[in-house]
């Protein structure tokens, strides 16, 4: 996602980022695995299940050389109170609406506890790390603040307020991380999947809305069962709909980069840029933000268009021929080269704006299945999956982010996988196939790290 243009080896001192040793590693939340300890450089972490797990993952790091990044979100934050979510939108058609549906107790969005319990919460931790405490790299906050509506200034003064803790339990360098969804911290990004996830819950309320109307009007005999099919469908959206209906309207769009971080880092998975319709728009802003010739084809271009041209995008049979794979791996790889150029070339630009003259930067890419199932056309995954086509795709995917990272002066200094296991990630409340079943996937990336 970084490797941007052609200027590569210039442009590490054109922004400043540090020359830190590049690091090839996964994202892994639920811990540390033995079958990549020793064959990768770091691991990215959560803080989820308690001192004792977190002291263990820290041992067998430190005897496998293998560097920690702690993603303490979870211990530091927890979700948005329902009441507190901002409810009132502007819909599609410019009047103001309130959200038809209540907010789900289990949203994305975020918000710090309080001071005297972060260093509370903190402390156990601490003390579980010391004993192994060299392979600690870096710490993350939160994951993608700006779109799970942590603001800009709460970054910072909770970054001010994690270092001097960790300073005061014997860390006065700890590195600071912060992960963003795609170049949210680019305004016009971010307003661009404001605006796309509004539209999306216009679209339900509408729906609603008129639905309810409809039914008014039929005669008794077909209200009672347009009722009954309409009730299940409420049924359906209140308990399983995207969380992107609870978080529009309630992201941070103010743009910009936190004072006081270390690390910065971006994800945009294949699977969140084609299947969520908050990024609609996405790849059309990043073709005229960053003007760089990877996104030439993206100018304009909206995803639910683009994804109609994947052959494992279809509704039916699923499609069959080399030709297709061959023209798929095509499009998948101008997509990947556009998503990450565009946001690294994003991130240069706004890091500079924000007054940074030495970070790091990391990337966290796709090695999960997500992104790579035969899909109907509204997104949904069919029912029959041919796993050896899809491991190919995964593949395909991993090897793609290795050729950008190994690109000189590709302004990467760590990428990480996402995720090894298959598990369902607690941070972010989704179910993640990950790529420990597929070997090859697994050697590329073991193949691309410093150890080899």
């Amino acid at each position: 996602m970084r490797r941007v243009l052609g200027i590569a080896t210039a442009i590490g001192c054109l922004f400043g980022q540090t020359a830190s040793n590049a690091g090839v590693g996964y994202f892994s939340p639920s811990g540390v695995r033995a079958e990549f300890a020793a064959a990768v450089d770091m691991a990215t972490i959560n803080a989820i299940d308690g001192p004792a797990h977190i002291a263990e993952n820290f041992r067998l790091a430190a005897e496998s050389g293998l560097k920690i990044n702690l993603d303490i979100g979870p211990l530091i934050s927890k979700p948005r109170p329902a009441g507190k979510l901002v409810t009132s939108y502007a819909a599609q058609d410019g009047s103001r609406k309130e959200k038809a549906l209540p907010g789900m107790k289990t949203n994305k969005l975020r918000d710090f506890v309080s001071d005297d319990q972060i260093r509370e919460f903190l402390k156990p931790y601490l003390d579980a790390i010391a004993p192994h405490k060299s392979a600690l790299y870096s710490v993350f906050l939160v994951d993608e603040p700006y779109l799970n509506g942590v603001s800009k200034t709460e970054l910072q003064r909770v970054a001010s307020l994690v270092r001097s803790v960790f300073a005061e339990h014997g860390y006065p360098e700890i590195k600071i991380g912060v992960i963003f969804a795609g170049a949210m911290f680019n305004k016009r990004f971010s307003a661009a999947a404001q605006k796309a996830a509004l539209a999306y819950v216009d679209t339900i309320d509408s729906y609603a809305q008129s639905e309810q109307a409809r039914i008014e009007t039929l005669p008794r005999s077909e209200a009672k069962t347009a009722r009954a099919e309409f009730d299940k469908w409420k049924e359906v959206i209140n308990n399983f709909r995207l969380t992107t209906y609870d978080t529009a309207g309630n992201i941070y769009d103010g743009g910009g980069i936190p004072a006081g971080f270390d690390i910065l880092a971006f994800d945009l998975y294949v699977s969140t840029a084609l299947l969520d319709g908050a990024y609609e728009d996405a790849m059309s802003v990043l073709a005229s933000e960053s003007g760089i010739p990877e996104c030439a084809d993206f100018a304009n271009v909206k995803m639910s268009k683009f994804r109609s041209t994947l052959s494992f995008m279809q509704s039916g049979p699923m499609s069959a021929g080399d030709h297709l794979r061959d023209n798929d791996n095509d499009r998948l790889t101008r997509f990947y080269n556009c998503r990450v150029k565009g946001t690294i070339k994003l991130l240069q630009d706004e890091a500079k704006a924000s007054g940074y003259s030495k970070f790091e930067t990391m990337v966290i890419t796709e090695s999960s299945s997500n992104g790579f199932l035969e899909f109907a056309a509204d997104g949904s995954p069919e029912a029959e999956q041919p796993e050896l086509l899809v491991k190919a795709r995964v593949v395909e995917e991993v090897e793609r982010a290795i050729r950008l990272y190994k690109e000189p002066g590709s302004g990467i200094d760590h990428m990480l996988f996402f995720t090894f296991d298959d598990e369902y990630d607690k941070s972010i409340n989704l179910q993640v196939g990950g790529v420990a079943s597929n070997l090859k996937a697994i050697a590329a990336i073991s193949a691309a790290s410093d150890r080899n």
